[in-house]
């Protein structure tokens, strides 16, 4: 992308290497945790919320993160951690969540995160505070949301808004989707709130209706030739567009108007990634083997969405939670690790997180006789890597605690 920072970001395409799914002799330490009860649950949720409240910010440009000694991390987290919490409490009550990861792109002289991590990290931690039970009785939270919202309908306004928001198509390595697919997500979540709750007011909820079809126009003009989206190449991705098929489809059953063409073929292109053995290629369609360790992150976001459609059904969906949890070894060993894709598996740390939410959601859509186990082991799962302070991040960025915590509480939510 710029020279220096090209071998930060390729975060490319890959076919997933045609090897067996052993685990690998390399493993990262986790903690063997019995599943919360009740209690601890909702403990979780208490702590989750006060520390995502206590990391809203008004981002200002930052130097980009470089690689680095393994050795020397822990040193830079902790200074970048002071530094945060200083700007923070510097700046006061801020604004948004952005996601940081080690892509970042050139505005003027800076070299900054880009607005669809800006928007698509604020609108994955707001849903997590809408989510997290005691909302309507939490004014900060409420204050929160309506301080993020303000900022993302700045940032997403069809005529003003911030020009690396507005519609495509798609050009390289472009991250915008991301920002308009979560941003649908929340927006629709927030508009299905009961009309008698204070939250969101007359006026946001009249914002929020005027931008769902602006979002919806932004996301099908970035399609992919074929049907799907991608934030890389030029070939669908299924990580990427079950997020963006799930809050599309939200968009369609809430009545608002989504071109039933646009969702075939998308399914068509998801469905056209899917191996014999039920694991998703990174970037299709798929050709060859695919290892199902490699894609147990994202199989359970991408059935899920094809039972949504038609397309699946119960025992795929039941076998694609499995592979998360065979899999689950294997993601370990890249979470919170600097780069991106590695092998065996081409796994980024990104997928850590995002794998947990999807299978949540995934066993939330299962039978009841299923549906009860598979909560307790994700539980079990999800306990290995809390941190201190009760928080989850499967990067080296302190900053990007706030979308791990996030999707943590996102899969304790799920129901």
């Amino acid at each position: 992308m710029f020279d220096a920072l090209l071998t930060l970001v390729l975060a490319l395409p890959v076919v997933a290497p045609s090897v067996d799914d052993e685990p690998s002799e390399k493993k990262a330490a986790a903690t063997v945790a019995a599943a919360p009860d009740e209690a601890g649950v909702d403990a979780a949720f208490a702590a989750a919320v006060a520390f995502l409240l206590s990391t809203q910010e008004d981002y200002v440009a930052d130097p980009p993160v470089r690689p680095m000694p393994d050795e020397r991390v822990p040193g830079w987290q902790e200074r970048e951690s002071a530094r945060l919490a200083e700007q923070r409490a510097e700046d006061g009550p801020g604004a948004e969540w952005p996601y940081q990861g080690v892509y970042r792109v050139q505005v003027g002289r800076e070299v900054v995160i880009p607005s669809g991590y800006r928007v698509g990290g604020t609108a994955i931690v707001c849903e997590a505070l809408l989510a997290a039970p005691g909302f309507d009785a939490d004014e900060a939270r409420v204050a929160a949301l309506t301080r993020a919202l303000d900022f993302q309908f700045e940032m997403l306004a069809p005529e003003g808004g911030d020009p690396f928001m507005a519609p495509g198509p798609k050009e390289g390595y472009d991250v915008r989707g991301w920002g308009h697919a979560q941003a649908l997500a929340l927006f629709l979540r927030v508009l299905a709130r009961d009309e008698e709750a204070a939250f969101p007011t007359a006026e946001q909820r009249e914002s929020l209706a005027a931008l769902v079809p602006h979002l919806v126009h932004c996301i099908a003009v970035n399609e992919e030739d074929g049907g799907g989206w991608n934030y890389a190449g030029g070939s669908v991705s299924p990580f990427m567009t079950a997020t963006t098929l799930d809050a599309l489809m939200d968009a369609r059953d809430a009545g608002f108007e989504v071109d039933a063409a646009l969702i075939e073929r998308a399914l068509d292109a998801i469905e056209a990634n899917r191996a014999d053995n039920g694991a998703f290629a990174y970037a299709g369609p798929v050709r060859g083997r695919v290892a199902m360790h490699g894609s147990s992150a994202r199989s359970a976001a991408a059935e899920l969405v094809l039972v949504r459609g038609g397309r699946s059904d119960a025992d795929r969906l039941h076998a694609a939670v499995l592979g998360f949890f065979d899999g689950w070894d294997e993601l370990l060993v890249r979470k919170s690790q600097q780069g991106t894709h590695v092998g065996p598996y081409g796994i980024a740390p990104y997928y850590f997180m995002y794998g947990h939410t999807w299978a949540a959601r995934a066993i939330a859509a299962l039978d009841e006789e299923r549906r009860p186990a598979l909560r307790e082991r994700l539980l079990e799962h999800l306990w290995r890597t809390r941190e201190d302070g009760g928080v989850w991040n499967d990067r080296i960025f302190p900053r990007s605690a706030s979308y791990g915590t996030a999707m943590a509480v996102l899969a304790l939510a799920a129901e």
